[in-house]
């Protein structure tokens, strides 16, 4: 596969936004209590979390809430240039159109994005982002005093924030780990926190629990219960885990990594479990979902998809309650060093409390060591991170640009995938036909199946590349028929068969296979059609006995065309995706049992045509045959090579054994049909014998 482009870094006008830094900034402000500050105050106070920020982790954080009135033209800038990302990519930047989605929500009552999906590469910080805005988000719960009363509860009800991953002990380490430390080490939250806190959990008082202590004391009751009201806790991913308590926020941890092979649910079943505990506290409800991207598959692959997804009638987002934001490891860092130079805050900003009519907001700033030096970020995309692309850009992709794995153990690349649908020797895009010319051999093979399932078909023949020389398959027609094009959902073989045979006779097709399940009748009933059709060609229809090792053998025939460029084909949507999500699993080459696309039927028909067709071109060049391309015209199902001294393969003896041996022919490999053509057309179009 070829190195993965990395987006250049943009410049940024810097001085444009600059404002004088307030070293060793401190707030001469009084208690407030438990009043609620902005988001960027409580999170760089000394009263609060006192904790540092990015330029863009400032701006992200914004946006989960809803600030546009904190957005400085810096930020405009960012969430601009993510937003033109995402268009581009659509796998780097933001949810296009966020600004519209945080004026809808805040137009309705929200204080927040109910769901963040933050999509960044290892080691981005994605955690500690998240655990930032977790504290603000309990911090206003716990201002409402009595929050219990406030939502309708039971004055006893604990309220929980439940953190899951796929063991405990992961989730303990990271998500939950960086929560604890951000709560712990905040000075407002330390009069709220019972005892000693423990590592499997964290509670937190409400300013109402010490109402209710001192009412039980004054009873004599001095509960061993935990009556905090607030209760944080990270949980192994099991779907009973979240049920029967009041969770007022949820976290994920790695969510596209979590399925039964690493923990003891799927993410859907862990996430359809714990979403309704959020029920009571609906907008004020919160849910983060920190994770690198793994395979389109599962629960996070969903609610990324739906992150995005827009109403056809209405052009507005379907869940504008969902924000995603996706980028490459070092991205979240951009302008670290010349953070001095960029505000905060708007100029006339004074603080949601009043903190900066009197004293100067503090400013974004570059850390520096003892020495005055400046401390880069964790992660930059250096020399380093260049060799370590270089050396495997596969998972160089997935785990520092966040980009989505098609499938884990992905057969196919997905570059060649798409290669496969460009233009073919400097000719328009290929277009979908049933219809071709006398003198070209055409190839069609179908794979049935049930009634309640898809059935595939392919039809191709071949071209000499005239660049190269060699020949290549080109796809004439690929389709597939879905159970729910039916009223009942059942496929109709009848009304299948008859549109079968119309593209047989439309090319016409010389050569026509099926798999041998649910085959019996289709083939039957065309050979009766082709007998007493008269067609200047006769199609011979027939059966492909398929076992496991020839299964394996077509697919390895398939990726070496692929890799080579020796397959072309119009684009249809199916067979792309059906190609991109196959897996190497046990030894055999398999569709997935679970997630978007649970089919091969197309692309096991295209793995067919090609076997048949470039079977002894692909295995002269697997044995490092000299292969000699042919000088003249090769188009039409002729042999295109000769493997000098070396016997030809034939691809496809087998498809017509069972068949001949029907009929009461005789059938001898020496004699056979020719391979990769079966037969050269003769003069009249007919068949040399």
């Amino acid at each position: 596969m070829t190195s993965m482009r990395v987006r250049p870094r943009p410049k940024q006008a810097a001085s444009s936004f600059a404002l004088p830094r307030i070293t060793n900034h401190r707030e001469a402000m009084g208690d407030l209590s438990l009043k609620v500050p902005d988001p960027i105050t409580f999170a760089t106070s000394e009263k609060y979390l006192n904790r540092y920020l990015y330029p863009r982790q400032a701006t992200f954080l914004k946006v989960i809430f809803l600030r546009l009135d904190l957005f400085t033209a810096y930020d405009y800038q960012v969430v601009a240039e993510w937003e033109e990302s995402f268009k581009d990519t659509q796998s780097n930047g933001i949810t296009p159109g966020v600004i519209d989605r945080m004026i809808y929500l805040k137009a309705n009552g929200h204080k927040w994005f109910r769901e963040v999906l933050l999509v960044l590469g290892r080691r981005a910080g994605k955690g500690y982002v998240c655990a930032i805005a977790m504290a603000y988000v309990l911090w206003n719960y716990m201002a409402k005093g009595d929050p219990q009363k406030a939502y309708g509860i039971d004055r006893d009800k604990q309220l929980t924030c439940l953190i899951y991953a796929g063991k405990k002990e992961q989730a303990k380490a990271n998500l939950y780990k960086d929560l604890y430390n951000v709560i712990i080490g905040a000075e407002c939250f330390t009069p709220y926190i019972p005892g000693r806190p423990l590592g499997d959990s964290i509670s937190i008082n409400a300013p109402v629990d010490a109402e209710k202590m001192r009412k039980l004391a004054a009873r004599g009751i001095r509960p061993n219960l935990d009556l905090a009201t607030f209760k944080i806790e990270p949980r192994e991913a099991t779907a009973m885990s979240a049920r029967g308590g009041a969770g007022f926020m949820l976290g994920f941890d790695e969510f596209a990594h979590v399925n039964k092979s690493v923990s003891a649910s799927d993410a859907d079943a862990i996430y359809g479990s714990a979403k309704p505990s959020l029920d009571q506290f609906k907008k004020d409800a919160f849910i983060v979902e920190p994770s690198s991207p793994w395979e389109m598959i599962g629960q996070f692959y969903i609610n990324w998809q739906h992150a995005q997804e827009i109403d056809p009638e209405t052009g507005l987002p379907t869940y504008p309650e969902m924000l995603l934001l996706q980028l490459a490891s070092w991205e979240i860092y951009y302008d670290w060093d010349t953070a001095d130079e960029l505000p905060l805050f708007p100029e006339e900003f004074l603080g949601d409390l009043g903190e900066y009519e009197t004293i100067d907001p503090p400013s974004l700033y570059t850390q520096r060591n003892d020495d005055g030096e400046p401390i880069p970020p964790p992660q930059e995309y250096d020399e380093a991170m260049k060799r370590e692309e270089k050396g495997n850009p596969d998972t160089f992709a997935v785990e520092r640009l966040s980009h989505w794995q098609t499938t884990q153990d992905a057969y196919l690349d997905r570059e060649k995938i798409a290669e496969m649908f460009q233009p073919f020797a400097g000719q328009p895009a290929l277009q979908m036909t049933t219809r071709g010319a006398l003198g070209t051999y055409y190839l069609g093979h179908a794979d049935p199946s049930t009634v309640n399932d898809n059935f595939g078909l392919a039809v191709g023949h071949t071209e000499r590349d005239p660049l190269t020389g060699f020949q290549c398959v080109v796809f004439d027609y690929l389709h597939h028929w879905n159970p729910a094009d039916w009223p009942d959902h059942t496929i109709n073989y009848v009304e299948i068969n008859k549109q079968l045979w119309d593209i047989i006779k439309g090319f016409p097709v010389d050569v026509f296979t099926f798999d041998q399940h649910q085959s019996k009748f289709f083939i039957d009933e065309l050979n009766m059609r082709a007998r007493k059709s008269q067609l200047p060609k006769t199609p011979r229809i027939g059966l492909n006995t398929q076992t496991a090792p020839r299964k394996l053998k077509v697919a390895e025939n398939f990726k070496i065309a692929l890799n080579q460029g020796w397959v072309k084909s119009p684009f249809y949507e199916q067979a792309e995706q059906e190609l991109q999500f196959l897996q190497f699993k046990n030894g055999k080459v398999v569709h997935q049992e679970r997630g978007p696309v649970q089919h091969d039927d197309v692309a096991s028909c295209m793995f067919e045509v090609v076997y048949a067709l470039l079977g002894n071109q692909v295995k002269s060049w697997r044995d490092g045959d000299n292969l000699i391309p042919l000088t003249g015209a090769a188009s039409g199902g002729i042999r295109p090579f000769m493997s000098p001294g070396t016997e030809n393969d034939n691809a496809i003896i087998s498809q017509f054994t069972e068949l001949r041996k029907s009929r009461g022919q005789s059938y001898s490999p020496a004699r056979g049909p020719r391979p990769d053509s079966m037969r050269r057309p003769g003069p009249s179009g007919g068949f040399r014998r």
